[in-house]
Protein backbone atom coordinates (compact mmCIF):
# COMPACT_ATOMS: atom_id res chain seq x y z
CA UNK A 1 0.00 0.00 0.00
CA UNK A 2 1.25 3.46 -0.78
CA UNK A 3 2.30 5.64 2.11
CA UNK A 4 0.18 8.76 1.80
CA UNK A 5 3.13 10.92 2.81
CA UNK A 6 4.89 9.97 -0.43
CA UNK A 7 2.16 11.61 -2.52
CA UNK A 8 2.96 15.27 -3.29
CA UNK A 9 -0.55 16.58 -2.62
CA UNK A 10 -0.45 15.03 0.88
CA UNK A 11 3.15 15.64 1.84
CA UNK A 12 2.22 18.29 4.42
CA UNK A 13 -0.67 16.35 5.97
CA UNK A 14 0.10 15.04 9.43
CA UNK A 15 -1.42 11.89 10.89
CA UNK A 16 -3.93 13.77 13.02
CA UNK A 17 -5.39 15.58 10.02
CA UNK A 18 -5.29 12.43 7.85
CA UNK A 19 -7.40 10.54 10.37
CA UNK A 20 -9.94 13.38 10.70
CA UNK A 21 -13.04 12.24 8.84
CA UNK A 22 -14.07 15.78 8.07
CA UNK A 23 -10.74 16.43 6.34
CA UNK A 24 -11.11 13.19 4.38
CA UNK A 25 -14.62 14.16 3.32
CA UNK A 26 -13.58 17.69 2.32
CA UNK A 27 -10.46 16.71 0.35
CA UNK A 28 -11.48 14.02 -2.15
CA UNK A 29 -9.64 13.28 -5.37
CA UNK A 30 -11.89 14.85 -8.01
CA UNK A 31 -9.58 15.75 -10.91
CA UNK A 32 -7.42 13.86 -13.37
CA UNK A 33 -4.41 15.94 -12.30
CA UNK A 34 -4.79 14.86 -8.66
CA UNK A 35 -5.32 11.22 -9.57
CA UNK A 36 -2.19 11.14 -11.73
CA UNK A 37 -0.14 11.87 -8.63
CA UNK A 38 -1.39 8.62 -7.10
CA UNK A 39 -1.72 6.09 -9.94
CA UNK A 40 -0.17 5.78 -13.36
CA UNK A 41 -2.72 6.17 -16.14
CA UNK A 42 -2.42 5.40 -19.84
CA UNK A 43 -3.53 8.02 -22.39
CA UNK A 44 -6.63 5.87 -23.06
CA UNK A 45 -7.48 5.77 -19.36
CA UNK A 46 -7.02 9.53 -19.08
CA UNK A 47 -9.36 10.08 -22.01
CA UNK A 48 -11.90 7.71 -20.44
CA UNK A 49 -11.85 9.66 -17.18
CA UNK A 50 -12.55 12.90 -19.01
CA UNK A 51 -15.49 11.33 -20.88
CA UNK A 52 -17.03 9.52 -17.92
CA UNK A 53 -16.85 12.41 -15.46
CA UNK A 54 -19.11 14.45 -17.72
CA UNK A 55 -21.90 12.13 -16.55
CA UNK A 56 -20.86 11.22 -12.99
CA UNK A 57 -18.20 13.24 -11.23
CA UNK A 58 -15.21 11.50 -9.70
CA UNK A 59 -14.93 11.47 -5.92
CA UNK A 60 -12.29 9.25 -4.29
CA UNK A 61 -11.50 9.69 -0.61
CA UNK A 62 -7.83 10.08 0.31
CA UNK A 63 -8.09 6.85 2.34
CA UNK A 64 -9.22 4.88 -0.71
CA UNK A 65 -6.81 6.62 -3.04
CA UNK A 66 -3.90 5.70 -0.77
CA UNK A 67 -4.86 2.03 -1.13
CA UNK A 68 -4.61 2.05 -4.92
CA UNK A 69 -1.60 0.27 -6.38
CA UNK A 70 0.66 1.75 -9.01
CA UNK A 71 0.69 -0.07 -12.37
CA UNK A 72 -1.52 -2.96 -11.29
CA UNK A 73 -4.40 -3.42 -13.76
CA UNK A 74 -5.93 -6.12 -11.54
CA UNK A 75 -6.42 -3.65 -8.69
CA UNK A 76 -10.18 -3.71 -8.11
CA UNK A 77 -10.07 -0.24 -6.55
CA UNK A 78 -9.40 1.12 -10.03
CA UNK A 79 -12.42 -0.75 -11.41
CA UNK A 80 -14.67 0.41 -8.60
CA UNK A 81 -13.69 4.06 -8.27
CA UNK A 82 -11.78 5.35 -11.31
CA UNK A 83 -14.05 6.59 -14.14
CA UNK A 84 -13.95 4.53 -17.32
CA UNK A 85 -14.98 5.21 -20.91
CA UNK A 86 -17.16 2.07 -20.78
CA UNK A 87 -19.62 4.08 -18.69
CA UNK A 88 -20.33 6.25 -21.71
CA UNK A 89 -20.56 3.37 -24.18
CA UNK A 90 -23.83 1.98 -22.77
CA UNK A 91 -25.54 5.19 -21.69
CA UNK A 92 -28.02 5.00 -24.57
CA UNK A 93 -28.69 1.25 -24.44
CA UNK A 94 -32.45 0.76 -24.68
CA UNK A 95 -32.43 -2.39 -22.53
CA UNK A 96 -30.88 -0.53 -19.56
CA UNK A 97 -32.64 1.79 -17.12
CA UNK A 98 -31.86 5.27 -15.87
CA UNK A 99 -33.58 4.59 -12.53
CA UNK A 100 -33.98 0.85 -11.94
CA UNK A 101 -35.96 1.41 -8.73
CA UNK A 102 -38.21 4.16 -10.09
CA UNK A 103 -37.72 6.00 -6.80
CA UNK A 104 -39.58 9.13 -7.87
CA UNK A 105 -42.75 7.13 -8.49
CA UNK A 106 -42.80 6.10 -4.82
CA UNK A 107 -41.68 9.40 -3.32
CA UNK A 108 -44.69 11.15 -1.71
CA UNK A 109 -42.43 13.85 -0.25
CA UNK A 110 -38.94 15.03 -1.13
CA UNK A 111 -36.21 12.81 0.31
CA UNK A 112 -38.45 9.83 1.15
CA UNK A 113 -39.31 6.65 -0.78
CA UNK A 114 -42.21 4.44 0.33
CA UNK A 115 -42.10 1.36 -1.89
CA UNK A 116 -42.90 -1.38 0.64
CA UNK A 117 -45.83 -1.16 3.09
CA UNK A 118 -43.99 -1.33 6.42
CA UNK A 119 -40.73 0.51 5.67
CA UNK A 120 -39.47 3.72 4.12
CA UNK A 121 -36.17 5.05 2.85
CA UNK A 122 -34.95 8.50 3.82
CA UNK A 123 -32.22 10.11 1.70
CA UNK A 124 -30.80 12.81 3.99
CA UNK A 125 -27.91 13.58 1.61
CA UNK A 126 -27.20 13.22 -2.10
CA UNK A 127 -23.49 12.44 -1.86
CA UNK A 128 -21.03 9.90 -0.42
CA UNK A 129 -17.49 9.65 0.87
CA UNK A 130 -16.53 8.29 -2.56
CA UNK A 131 -18.47 7.58 -5.74
CA UNK A 132 -18.63 3.98 -6.88
CA UNK A 133 -18.58 3.90 -10.66
CA UNK A 134 -21.36 1.28 -10.66
CA UNK A 135 -23.75 3.40 -8.57
CA UNK A 136 -27.34 2.45 -9.45
CA UNK A 137 -28.47 5.93 -8.42
CA UNK A 138 -26.26 7.64 -10.99
CA UNK A 139 -29.11 9.97 -11.89
CA UNK A 140 -28.77 11.82 -8.58
CA UNK A 141 -27.51 15.33 -9.23
CA UNK A 142 -24.14 15.43 -7.53
CA UNK A 143 -22.83 18.59 -9.16
CA UNK A 144 -24.00 20.26 -5.97
CA UNK A 145 -23.54 18.07 -2.91
CA UNK A 146 -26.27 18.80 -0.39
CA UNK A 147 -28.20 17.43 2.56
CA UNK A 148 -31.76 17.97 3.70
CA UNK A 149 -32.35 20.95 5.94
CA UNK A 150 -34.48 20.78 9.08
CA UNK A 151 -37.30 22.44 7.14
CA UNK A 152 -37.05 19.80 4.38
CA UNK A 153 -36.93 16.93 6.89
CA UNK A 154 -40.11 17.93 8.70
CA UNK A 155 -42.56 16.85 5.91
CA UNK A 156 -40.83 13.46 5.94
CA UNK A 157 -41.42 13.03 9.67
CA UNK A 158 -45.02 14.19 9.30
CA UNK A 159 -45.63 11.64 6.52
CA UNK A 160 -44.25 8.84 8.69
CA UNK A 161 -46.37 9.97 11.64
CA UNK A 162 -49.50 9.87 9.50
CA UNK A 163 -48.84 6.32 8.22
CA UNK A 164 -48.95 3.95 11.16
CA UNK A 165 -48.13 0.87 9.06
CA UNK A 166 -44.56 2.16 8.73
CA UNK A 167 -42.47 0.28 11.30
CA UNK A 168 -38.98 0.59 9.85
CA UNK A 169 -36.98 3.60 8.70
CA UNK A 170 -33.82 3.22 6.62
CA UNK A 171 -31.35 6.05 6.13
CA UNK A 172 -29.74 5.61 2.74
CA UNK A 173 -28.78 7.88 -0.08
CA UNK A 174 -26.18 9.31 -0.71
CA UNK A 175 -24.36 8.12 2.39
CA UNK A 176 -26.11 9.26 5.58
CA UNK A 177 -22.83 9.29 7.50
CA UNK A 178 -21.58 12.30 5.55
CA UNK A 179 -23.82 14.19 7.98
CA UNK A 180 -22.24 15.40 11.17
CA UNK A 181 -23.26 13.97 14.53
CA UNK A 182 -25.61 16.84 15.37
CA UNK A 183 -27.62 16.32 12.18
CA UNK A 184 -27.91 12.58 12.81
CA UNK A 185 -29.05 13.27 16.37
CA UNK A 186 -31.68 15.64 14.98
CA UNK A 187 -33.03 12.88 12.73
CA UNK A 188 -33.00 10.11 15.33
CA UNK A 189 -34.44 12.29 18.09
CA UNK A 190 -37.38 13.10 15.80
CA UNK A 191 -37.88 9.47 14.75
CA UNK A 192 -37.85 8.45 18.42
CA UNK A 193 -41.02 10.49 18.94
CA UNK A 194 -42.97 8.41 16.40
CA UNK A 195 -44.47 5.55 18.41
CA UNK A 196 -44.94 3.04 15.57
CA UNK A 197 -41.27 3.06 14.50
CA UNK A 198 -39.77 -0.22 15.73
CA UNK A 199 -36.56 -0.59 13.69
CA UNK A 200 -34.06 1.79 12.13
CA UNK A 201 -31.14 1.21 9.81
CA UNK A 202 -28.18 3.18 8.53
CA UNK A 203 -26.96 1.99 5.13
CA UNK A 204 -23.40 3.19 4.72
CA UNK A 205 -20.12 2.67 2.86
CA UNK A 206 -18.16 5.01 5.12
CA UNK A 207 -16.37 2.23 7.05
CA UNK A 208 -14.72 1.48 3.69
CA UNK A 209 -14.48 4.91 2.07
CA UNK A 210 -13.69 6.98 5.18
CA UNK A 211 -13.43 4.58 8.15
CA UNK A 212 -12.36 7.44 10.43
CA UNK A 213 -16.03 8.53 10.39
CA UNK A 214 -16.88 5.86 12.98
CA UNK A 215 -15.76 7.88 15.97
CA UNK A 216 -16.36 7.39 19.66
CA UNK A 217 -18.52 10.52 19.56
CA UNK A 218 -20.71 9.07 16.80
CA UNK A 219 -21.17 5.84 18.71
CA UNK A 220 -21.99 7.73 21.89
CA UNK A 221 -24.45 10.04 20.12
CA UNK A 222 -26.39 7.18 18.53
CA UNK A 223 -26.24 4.88 21.57
CA UNK A 224 -28.82 7.06 23.31
CA UNK A 225 -31.45 5.99 20.76
CA UNK A 226 -30.79 2.24 21.15
CA UNK A 227 -33.02 2.52 24.21
CA UNK A 228 -35.90 3.44 21.91
CA UNK A 229 -35.32 1.09 18.93
CA UNK A 230 -32.51 -1.00 17.47
CA UNK A 231 -30.19 0.79 15.06
CA UNK A 232 -28.80 -1.61 12.49
CA UNK A 233 -25.80 -0.72 10.34
CA UNK A 234 -25.81 -2.23 6.85
CA UNK A 235 -22.31 -1.92 5.45
CA UNK A 236 -21.57 -1.85 1.73
CA UNK A 237 -18.40 -3.92 1.22
CA UNK A 238 -17.62 -5.52 -2.16
CA UNK A 239 -14.32 -7.31 -1.63
CA UNK A 240 -11.91 -8.34 1.09
CA UNK A 241 -9.36 -5.89 -0.29
CA UNK A 242 -11.53 -3.05 1.04
CA UNK A 243 -11.26 -4.28 4.63
CA UNK A 244 -8.28 -2.23 5.78
CA UNK A 245 -7.07 -2.13 9.37
CA UNK A 246 -8.94 1.13 9.72
CA UNK A 247 -12.13 -0.52 8.44
CA UNK A 248 -11.71 -3.35 10.94
CA UNK A 249 -11.32 -0.82 13.73
CA UNK A 250 -14.44 1.07 12.60
CA UNK A 251 -16.55 -2.08 12.44
CA UNK A 252 -15.27 -3.28 15.82
CA UNK A 253 -16.18 0.06 17.35
CA UNK A 254 -19.77 -0.42 16.16
CA UNK A 255 -20.14 -4.04 17.20
CA UNK A 256 -18.47 -3.50 20.58
CA UNK A 257 -21.01 -0.73 21.23
CA UNK A 258 -23.88 -3.13 20.55
CA UNK A 259 -24.92 -2.01 17.09
CA UNK A 260 -25.91 -5.05 14.98
CA UNK A 261 -24.00 -4.99 11.69
CA UNK A 262 -25.03 -6.54 8.39
CA UNK A 263 -23.32 -6.29 5.01
CA UNK A 264 -24.46 -6.16 1.41
CA UNK A 265 -22.77 -5.85 -1.95
CA UNK A 266 -23.64 -5.94 -5.65
CA UNK A 267 -22.34 -8.73 -7.86
CA UNK A 268 -19.87 -6.98 -10.17
CA UNK A 269 -18.04 -8.29 -13.21
CA UNK A 270 -14.30 -8.08 -12.67
CA UNK A 271 -14.62 -7.23 -8.98
CA UNK A 272 -16.28 -10.07 -7.08
CA UNK A 273 -17.96 -12.42 -9.59
CA UNK A 274 -15.89 -15.30 -8.27
CA UNK A 275 -16.56 -17.96 -5.62
CA UNK A 276 -13.13 -17.65 -4.01
CA UNK A 277 -13.37 -13.87 -3.65
CA UNK A 278 -16.89 -13.90 -2.22
CA UNK A 279 -16.11 -16.75 0.18
CA UNK A 280 -13.09 -14.83 1.47
CA UNK A 281 -15.12 -11.63 1.86
CA UNK A 282 -18.09 -13.19 3.63
CA UNK A 283 -15.97 -15.36 5.92
CA UNK A 284 -13.92 -12.33 6.96
CA UNK A 285 -17.08 -10.35 7.64
CA UNK A 286 -18.43 -13.06 9.93
CA UNK A 287 -15.17 -13.08 11.89
CA UNK A 288 -15.72 -9.33 12.35
CA UNK A 289 -19.25 -10.07 13.69
CA UNK A 290 -20.90 -8.74 10.53
CA UNK A 291 -23.65 -10.87 8.99
CA UNK A 292 -23.64 -10.95 5.16
CA UNK A 293 -27.20 -9.91 4.34
CA UNK A 294 -27.69 -9.40 0.60
CA UNK A 295 -25.76 -10.14 -2.55
CA UNK A 296 -27.53 -7.89 -5.04
CA UNK A 297 -27.60 -9.04 -8.63
CA UNK A 298 -26.07 -6.48 -10.98
CA UNK A 299 -28.48 -3.61 -11.59
CA UNK A 300 -29.19 -3.06 -15.33
CA UNK A 301 -28.53 0.68 -15.19
CA UNK A 302 -27.57 2.79 -18.17
CA UNK A 303 -23.80 3.16 -18.36
CA UNK A 304 -23.08 0.03 -16.34
CA UNK A 305 -23.23 -2.78 -18.89
CA UNK A 306 -19.55 -3.61 -18.33
CA UNK A 307 -20.31 -4.43 -14.67
CA UNK A 308 -23.22 -6.80 -15.38
CA UNK A 309 -23.05 -10.51 -14.57
CA UNK A 310 -25.55 -13.04 -16.03
CA UNK A 311 -28.16 -14.33 -13.57
CA UNK A 312 -27.14 -17.88 -14.47
CA UNK A 313 -23.60 -17.15 -13.27
CA UNK A 314 -24.88 -15.60 -10.06
CA UNK A 315 -27.01 -18.65 -9.32
CA UNK A 316 -24.02 -20.89 -10.03
CA UNK A 317 -21.85 -18.93 -7.60
CA UNK A 318 -24.43 -19.18 -4.83
CA UNK A 319 -24.95 -22.90 -5.46
CA UNK A 320 -21.22 -23.56 -5.38
CA UNK A 321 -20.82 -21.68 -2.09
CA UNK A 322 -23.84 -23.16 -0.31
CA UNK A 323 -22.70 -25.38 2.61
CA UNK A 324 -19.09 -24.89 1.57
CA UNK A 325 -18.61 -22.21 4.22
CA UNK A 326 -20.30 -21.16 7.43
CA UNK A 327 -24.05 -20.82 7.09
CA UNK A 328 -23.69 -17.52 8.93
CA UNK A 329 -21.67 -16.25 5.97
CA UNK A 330 -24.31 -16.99 3.31
CA UNK A 331 -26.33 -13.94 2.23
CA UNK A 332 -29.58 -13.84 0.30
CA UNK A 333 -29.20 -13.40 -3.46
CA UNK A 334 -31.54 -10.60 -4.46
CA UNK A 335 -32.55 -8.77 -7.63
CA UNK A 336 -34.07 -5.31 -8.01
CA UNK A 337 -36.72 -5.91 -10.65
CA UNK A 338 -36.36 -3.06 -13.18
CA UNK A 339 -38.75 -0.13 -13.36
CA UNK A 340 -39.70 -0.25 -9.70
CA UNK A 341 -40.67 -3.93 -9.54
CA UNK A 342 -39.14 -4.32 -6.08
CA UNK A 343 -36.85 -6.95 -4.60
CA UNK A 344 -37.12 -10.63 -5.44
CA UNK A 345 -34.96 -13.48 -4.20
CA UNK A 346 -32.98 -15.45 -6.76
CA UNK A 347 -32.23 -19.03 -5.78
CA UNK A 348 -31.17 -22.31 -7.29
CA UNK A 349 -33.98 -24.87 -7.00
CA UNK A 350 -32.89 -27.67 -4.69
CA UNK A 351 -36.35 -29.22 -4.63
CA UNK A 352 -38.66 -30.32 -7.44
CA UNK A 353 -42.01 -32.05 -7.05
CA UNK A 354 -42.44 -35.45 -8.74
CA UNK A 355 -45.89 -36.30 -7.43
CA UNK A 356 -48.04 -35.69 -4.37
CA UNK A 357 -45.76 -36.01 -1.39
CA UNK A 358 -42.80 -37.08 -3.56
CA UNK A 359 -39.86 -34.76 -4.21
CA UNK A 360 -36.49 -34.84 -5.89
CA UNK A 361 -33.96 -33.08 -3.66
CA UNK A 362 -30.44 -32.10 -4.70
CA UNK A 363 -27.97 -31.52 -1.87
CA UNK A 364 -24.94 -29.20 -1.83
CA UNK A 365 -22.70 -31.98 -3.21
CA UNK A 366 -24.94 -32.45 -6.23
CA UNK A 367 -26.35 -35.76 -5.04
CA UNK A 368 -30.01 -36.34 -5.93
CA UNK A 369 -32.30 -37.96 -3.40
CA UNK A 370 -35.94 -38.94 -3.80
CA UNK A 371 -37.86 -37.97 -0.69
CA UNK A 372 -41.33 -39.29 0.20
CA UNK A 373 -43.22 -37.41 2.89
CA UNK A 374 -44.83 -39.49 5.65
CA UNK A 375 -48.30 -40.48 4.50
CA UNK A 376 -50.17 -38.95 7.43
CA UNK A 377 -49.00 -35.40 6.59
CA UNK A 378 -49.77 -35.52 2.85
Amino acid sequence: MLSYANVPIWKNINEEKWSDWRWQLSNPITTLEELQQIVNLSPEQQEGIVKATKHLKMRISPHLASMMIQNDPSDTFRTQFIPNACEVDSLEDLDLFEDVNADERYSPVQGLVHRYPSKVLIFPSNYCGAYCRYCFRRKLNRNKETFLTSKELEPIFQYIEQNSQIEEVILSGGDPLVLDDNKLVEIFSRLALISHIKITRIHTRMPVTIPYRITDNLVLALSEYKKRFPIYFVLHIDSIAEISNQTKAAVTRLTDAGFPCLASCPLLRGVNDDETKLRALWTELVTLRVKPYYLFHSDPVAGLRHFLVPIERGLQIMQNLYDNMSGLAMPLYCFNVPDGGGHVLLTHSYVSKINTGIYKITNFEGNVIEYREPAEIV
